[in-house]
């Protein structure tokens, strides 16, 4: 499911990376990047959190992929919920995901069938006692970020600590900004980000004679995934831009960015695509997931070894 609905987004996936690699890069010097940085060890080790995304993909001004979607979380039952809604391609698909007591929900917007898989036996078990063992040991989610590959992005980007600025806000709040263009973009972030995107392109052209490009839960991106432009030649990421509002407590409470990708398609032609990404968090530590009665509701078990089959044919 995820690696499916990841391709939806080929240039919103690649544009996340790149601009959280740019983020990250080299800038540890900074007290923006500090401030930056202890504002996502902390957002991520909430215990609860609501989430509003908004992804927008646009190609030479033209809107080809509209995404949004509202995500909460809570980490201590390991319960989720989503709704979202896919424009592009000439279609608008939407779905609702809740995960919770362990089985996840599917239902497509256009259909009266909730779609369930029982998680595996004993994954909840699995889960309980991890927590256990992080909270014997002292450990914290924010843990998870990993310093290691901090140290490898530090040295692959360099230092930019000069293009991030922080400015204080209302009510003890601070902003965050990080804007690069041209030459300010490190080449090893360039290197990669033409690499993934050329990947991303031949992949689409590869899924072009494909029927269908389905998920097991009756959503079709077919149309979506095709409409993305396939570069091939002159791949540069030219702009990067980051607006995070860090709340007096540390909290992220909202983030919007952008990044620019230029290139060549087969027949010569030039594209510039735009992906805007706007981020709202908001019930942090005090979130409730959404949930569904499926009592007197027409329900589908999926079995998602026969999908792993089927994909891979």
């Amino acid at each position: 499911m995820n690696k499916k609905l990841s391709l939806i987004g080929t240039g919103v996936a690649v544009g996340t990376l790149l601009l959280v690699t740019s983020a990250y890069a080299g800038v540890n010097a900074s007290s923006g990047y500090d401030s930056y940085k202890t504002a996502i060890k902390t957002t991520v080790a909430a215990k609860s959190v609501t989430q509003a995304v908004s992804v927008t993909v646009q190609d030479n001004g033209k809107s080809l992929i509209g995404v949004n979607g509202t995500f909460k979380k809570n980490n201590d039952n390991h319960a989720v919920s989503a709704d979202v809604t896919i424009k592009g391609g000439g279609t608008e698909q939407s779905l609702k995901v809740y995960n919770t007591d362990g089985k996840t929900v599917f239902k497509t917007g256009d259909s009266d069938t909730y779609q369930v898989i029982e998680d595996k036996e004993g994954m909840e078990h699995k889960f309980q006692t991890a927590k256990n063992d992080k909270e014997r040991s002292g450990q914290v989610q924010g843990d998870q970020f990993n310093k290691e590959a901090e140290n490898l992005i530090d040295a692959l980007v360099g230092n930019l600590q000069q293009y991030v600025t922080e400015n204080p806000a209302a009510n003890g709040a601070k902003e965050i900004h990080l804007s690069l263009s041209g030459n300010q973009i490190p080449t090893a972030v360039n290197a990669i980000g033409s690499f993934l995107v050329k990947k991303a392109s031949h992949d689409n052209v590869q899924g072009t004679h494909d029927k269908a490009f389905k998920t097991p839960f009756g959503t079709d991106f077919s149309a979506l995934k095709q409409s993305l432009p396939q570069l091939s030649s002159d791949v540069a990421i030219t702009k990067v831009d980051l607006l995070a509002t860090v709340d007096g407590n540390s909290y992220i409470t909202n983030q919007k960015a952008s990044l620019t990708i230029e290139g060549k398609d087969a027949s010569g032609l030039a594209h510039v695509v735009v992906v805007s990404v706007d981020l709202g968090l908001s019930g942090v530590n005090t979130t409730t997931p959404d949930s569904v009665d499926l009592t007197g509701k027409q329900v589908e078990n999926v079995d998602m070894k026969q999908w792993e089959g089927m994909k891979h044919k």
